[in-house]
């Protein structure tokens, strides 16, 4: 905590030599869209190896702290910085004060000569003995203590090494040797020696060969193998049950702290923050973790700004099951942004996302169980993780298998995919390369993949054959092909006059900037021109319009512009007209995760034409992980192909039926659409009618009933 104010008079802090500043334009994209809109110039700011909190901070804030890069009074520096934008310092004092303590109690401006004003460097050398341990290598440096990896006289042990002799240090190490002697080496490092009353004090314990439970989950995924890791997941849940039937809550939840040894038996690490279960404390001021493992309770009280609450069986059971969340997809349950403030609310308030919105292939019997270790309220998730473990091992470790698809339909498939490998000529060359794209995605077909670079040349130089070049290029990992492709694909757009024209073409600009790996000036003058149409056409007076609403909303996902301030009136006027459809609707959840939305995509009349209701009904499987609607889709192609669902409709929708996580719909009108582009795309029907139909849908699909405009 900030100290009182004599001290803030008379103390000069510092901003130490290691804290970084990453301004946001300079963040990948992927990041900068978790971060969400910022103002122009907005910087991050951390400390690399402390416990820190990374912070979003404004520009004139982060001119005003690099004057700490010479210590300085909070006074003399205020003064300084007024002086050089002649402010009154005055002024400027009381603005920024609250700013500046609130980085002096997140330890990034420090007094000068405290420990934490330094760099962070290794106190021990390669060789060197500490109490008879000959050091080997250095396995993590923080800024209270270190590990090394040392050589005793019994063998390898983990050298843990406070780095001075602060009581808050010594008091976690001593909890930490008390707890693993409590456990003996079940589920974690037996415990060698503890010397507390040292001056460096250290606790030396087993050495464990394996790996981070991360890695060992990730190698399974990139195997996809998911009976491995089904069993990583269902022993890290054992071992957590076991520590708590010890009367054991870890305290620290987070993959770092999980160890998957060589004959793959769980180690727990790292108790320092341990607690006994049975405290009898309702609050815990010194409650600690990484944020994107905190539970609702716990984030809530940090919203309001109460002390925490005492960490629980079922608090830790929600942070067991983020973790296992983490293992089974590589993602977190929720999107986690930066700014830590949004992150709380979302821990809060959004439910946890099926498997097939974060792209991940569903695994429903799983997904339910690890569900309800999320769930929001403690009385409804399992009795203890004993239960939670034993329901996890009890659910099935393979995916859904989705139906079987007619001879005639395969027999397409197969006959345009050998089309584009021998570049035979087609009608329409566009709908041939977006399909070559699609299949040599699905495929992990690298020929095919270059057959589809060679027939988007075929497609012409329109905005929409530049955007499928653009994701080609993404796809072979070829970032100077990209931005030549984005550069391509914005000069044709600046061409573009017609409102709905510039519609369209502005909703292939998102599906490029979706997902975006590149930097590069052209995919920054990319955003930046979507950004201003947008702004340009959507006029305050202008009577809502469903294309341009969904492209309002794809670019606020994307992160290249920010979330329009009457979006959510828009919404409300498009569905009191009964005016949006599936895309639109999940779409508007995915940026606002509001249940209302959900329900709007699910009551939404489905469009007639077959590629196009097939697609979308697995955009309504990512939204929801409901595989009752790949079956349906998949019952599209029982007669396919025919009349309605030509042979290139057929196996585009097979290669899209075969990884419905990644369905996506093409970015420019598919064939029919060009050819007939007057044709409705769903039948115009009273919102009466239309919620009548929608509500037997949804609940012939979900077993609830939708709370629906009347």
């Amino acid at each position: 905590m900030i100290e009182p104010a004599s001290d803030v008079v008379t103390t000069l802090f510092l901003l130490p030599p290691d804290a970084k500043f990453l301004p946001v334009s300079e963040l990948a994209p992927r990041l900068r869209a978790r971060i969400g809109p910022v103002e122009e110039g907005q910087s991050v700011i951390t400390r690399p190896g402390f416990r820190v909190t990374t912070r979003l901070v404004p520009a004139p804030l982060a001119d005003l702290i690099s004057e700490f890069r010479v210590p300085s009074l909070l006074t003399d520096a205020v003064s300084r910085f007024a002086s050089a934008h002649d402010q009154d310092p005055f002024d400027m004092l009381d603005l920024a004060f609250d700013a500046l303590a609130a980085l002096v109690e997140a330890r990034i401006l420090v007094p000068e000569g405290s420990p934490d004003a330094a760099a962070l460097t290794p106190s021990l050398a390669v060789g060197q003995e500490l109490a008879g341990f000959e050091i080997e290598a250095l396995v993590r440096s923080l800024e209270d203590t270190e590990v090394y990896r040392a050589q005793g006289p019994d063998g390898a042990v983990a050298l843990k090494i406070a780095r001075d002799d602060r009581p808050h240090v010594k008091a976690t190490l001593a909890n930490e040797a008390h707890v693993l002697e409590l456990l003996d080496g079940v589920d974690s490092p037996k415990l060698v020696r503890a010397e507390i009353g040292r001056e460096r004090p250290f606790i030396a314990m087993e050495w464990c060969d394996g790996v981070s439970i991360a890695v060992a989950a990730q190698q399974a995924r990139a195997a996809r193998d998911r009976r491995r890791l089904h069993g990583i997941v269902g022993r890290m849940l054992d071992a957590y049950g076991r520590l708590h039937e010890r009367g054991v809550l870890h305290g620290d939840i987070h993959p770092g702290n999980c160890f998957v040894r060589d004959d793959g038996r769980i180690v727990i690490l790292d108790f320092g923050n341990a607690r006994p279960i049975e405290s009898g404390r309702t609050v815990d001021p010194l409650r600690s973790g990484i944020p994107q493992f905190y539970d609702p309770d716990l984030a809530a009280a940090l919203l309001e700004r109460r002390l925490p609450p005492a960490a629980t069986r079922a608090s830790e059971q929600y942070a067991i099951a983020v973790l296992a969340y983490l293992l089974l997809t590589g993602l977190q349950p929720i999107d986690a942004p930066f700014v830590h403030d949004e992150l709380l609310r979302r821990i809060v308030e959004r439910p946890p996302l099926p498997f097939a919105a974060r792209g991940v292939p569903s695994w429903p019997e799983v997904e339910d169980v690890v569900r309800r270790g999320l769930a929001r309220r403690p009385a409804d998730r399992f009795p203890d993780v004993t239960g939670f473990a034993r329901a996890f091992s009890s659910s099935r470790s393979q995916r859904f298998a989705i139906p079987r698809w007619p001879d005639s339909a395969q027999r397409a498939f197969d006959t345009a995919v050998e089309n584009a490998r021998m570049l035979i000529p087609f009608a329409d060359p566009l709908a041939e390369a977006w399909f070559a794209l699609r299949a040599a995605l699905v495929l992990e077909d690298a020929e095919l993949l270059a057959a589809a670079e060679i027939l988007i040349g075929r497609a012409g130089t329109d905005p929409a054959a530049q955007a499928v070049a653009a994701l080609a290029a993404r796809a072979r990992s070829d970032t100077r092909a990209e931005s030549r492709a984005v550069a391509a694909f914005l000069a044709e757009a600046e061409r573009m006059r017609g409102r709905r024209e510039v519609g369209v073409v502005m909703r292939a600009a998102a599906s490029i900037l979706e997902g975006v790996t590149s930097r590069s000036s052209e995919v920054m003058a990319l955003a930046a021109w979507a950004a201003r149409r947008l702004d340009e056409l959507l006029g305050p007076s202008r009577q809502p319009e469903p294309l341009l609403t969904q492209v309002a909303l794809a670019l606020a996902k994307t992160g290249a512009a920010a979330v329009q301030p009457d979006l959510r009136s828009r919404l409300e006027a498009l569905r009191e007209t009964n005016g949006g459809d599936v895309w639109l609707w999940a779409l508007a959840h995915d940026v606002f995760a509001d249940d209302q939305y959900k329900a709007l995509a699910l009551a939404a009349r489905l469009p007639s034409r077959p590629l196009t209701r097939a697609l979308a009904m697995l955009r309504l499987h990512q939204l929801t992980g409901d595989m009752r609607w790949i079956a349906d889709a998949a019952r599209v192609v029982r007669r396919a192909p025919s009349v309605r669902l030509p042979a290139l409709d057929t196996a585009l929708l097979l290669t899209e039926l075969r990884a419905p996580e990644w369905s996506i719909a093409p970015p420019f009108p598919w064939a029919a659409d060009r050819a007939a582009p007057h044709e409705p795309l769903r039948r115009r029907v009273s919102p009466e009618a239309a919620n009548l139909g929608a509500r037997v849908d949804l609940v012939a699909h979900t077993g609830f009933e939708p709370v629906l405009p009347p």
